[in-house]
């Protein structure tokens, strides 16, 4: 029995973990030198990687919460409160905001990647399994 549903090759663990010493080393720097760098950007990450990244494994829709998207972080960091696209295929189909993140049954207000996750979403968006979750650009 096959799996038809559209799955990505995961991102190199040791290339991850160098973006992430480098943004982190920006940060560091910025914070030193007097400057506060802005949330959920980074100097050191260029502009066609995103910095944060969220693939959705399963979507489920929960009475009084909102709409629930499971999956993995790729990369960066998702914090309650970030806003946050829906894309399809590389298109953009919807936006919310992160209002919860759970993970194993316990509340979080930040999701690191590496880590199953499950994103609370303001709001009605369409959000379907293999969409991918990212802080806009310009946030």
């Amino acid at each position: 029995m096959g799996w038809f549903g559209k799955k990505r090759d995961p991102q190199d663990p040791n290339e991850m973990l160098r973006q992430y010493h480098e943004a982190e080393a920006a940060r560091l720097a910025a914070m030193v030198s007097g400057r506060v760098p802005e949330a959920g950007s980074s100097s050191v990450l260029s502009a066609d990687a995103p910095s944060t990244e969220f693939t959705v494994e399963d979507v489920f829709t929960i009475t009084g919460r909102g709409i629930v998207a499971t999956g993995q972080v790729v990369s960066g960091a998702l914090r309650v409160g970030d806003r946050v696209d829906v894309l399809r295929e590389g298109l953009r189909v919807g936006e919310s905001v992160i209002t919860g993140i759970e993970m194993f049954r316990k509340r979080v207000t930040e999701a690191t990647p590496g880590t199953m996750v499950g994103l609370v979403l303001q709001g009605k968006v369409d959000v379907a399994r293999g969409d991918v979750i990212r802080i806009p650009a310009s946030a």
